[in-house]
């Protein structure tokens, strides 16, 4: 077997840096580690032209849209933008693994968001279509509060080093994660279940799969083409129960609103282009938050 040494470095490296930051926080407290952490991102961002290049691609499809919507335009460098993720992600260490979170969350309370709340209230379940729009991994602290069971998939392999550190830290009681890897058949008949139950179920449904790439349904989003994981809709129609699309926007600080939105489920493309909509009016409203660093706009053919 060839070892890949310099993977496996980084992901020491990797591993190395959450547990600093951890350090940090445990002794410091948020404000400092987020100190450290935006220093530490410009040395990331530095060795990330890949995710500088999705940053600016993304800027700009963002300021042509607000353009032609005669909307203010957005300003921020790729460096300033994937601070912003680094900072994202010493929220998700506070709200996950600490107790005395300082997190704080409210909720943007429409129409959609108290039909949600009459399902939970008559026992009923729901799937959630989340996103790497603003910081969803932070909700998993409401479940735990609420007493509700939240099933969350997780694609291992993209987030290995951020699992690792919440599976030794983490303060999960009613929060299961599950790999993305492992949905089958039987997972489906399994979620099936917990959503009859009164149980939540949540996946991302704005990055493709990497098991099946080429199952795509194309939309769009901030006027330009996209392709969403086909395999996502139609887990979200087989569970055969209300589907909602939900982000967690960070609006000022540590304090977090969030928004969720009912989709069609008759028809998955109908379904898509809501979810891809839901995102392009977050966007809008927080455009730094959009944390999908790959070029999200290239379709396959």
């Amino acid at each position: 077997m060839v070892v890949n040494w310099y993977k496996v470095r980084e992901r020491g490296a990797g591993r190395f840096r959450m547990e600093f930051l951890w350090w940090v926080y445990r002794v410091m407290g948020i404000r400092a580690v987020k100190f450290f952490v935006r220093i530490i991102s410009w040395t990331i961002a530095l060795g990330a032209r890949p995710a500088r290049v999705a940053s600016a691609k993304y800027k700009k499809i963002l300021n042509a849209y607000q353009k032609q919507k005669k909307l203010k335009q957005s300003h921020f460098s790729s460096f300033g933008h994937i601070g912003a993720f680094a900072c994202s992600v010493v929220d998700k260490m506070s709200a996950i693994c600490d107790k005395k979170t300082k997190i704080k969350f409210d909720i943007n309370k429409d129409v959609d968001w108290h039909e949600f709340q009459n399902i939970l209230s008559t026992g009923g379940g729901a799937f959630f279509i989340c996103s790497h729009l603003g910081n969803i991994e932070a909700l998993c602290a409401i479940p735990n509060a609420a007493g509700v069971r939240m099933h969350a998939f997780m694609n291992v392999g993209q987030n290995s080093i951020f699992r690792s550190f919440i599976e030794r830290h983490a303060n999960y009681t009613n929060t299961v994660i599950h790999p993305t890897e492992e949905i089958d058949v039987a997972m489906a008949g399994e979620m099936y279940d917990a959503v009859m139950r009164g149980e939540l179920v949540m996946m991302a449904g704005d990055r493709l799969s990497p098991n099946s790439p080429d199952k795509i349904i194309k939309s769009k989003c901030l006027g330009a083409p996209c392709a969403l994981p086909m395999g996502v809709f139609r887990f979200a129609r087989v569970c055969d129960c209300p589907v909602f699309a939900i982000a967690n926007m960070n609006t000022a600080g540590e304090k977090y609103r969030v928004f969720v939105k009912k989709l069609n489920t008759k028809d998955i493309k109908t379904m898509a282009d809501e979810y891809a909509g839901f995102l392009e009016n977050l966007i809008l409203q927080y455009p730094k938050q959009w944390f999908n660093f790959f070029d999200f706009f290239e379709v396959p053919h």
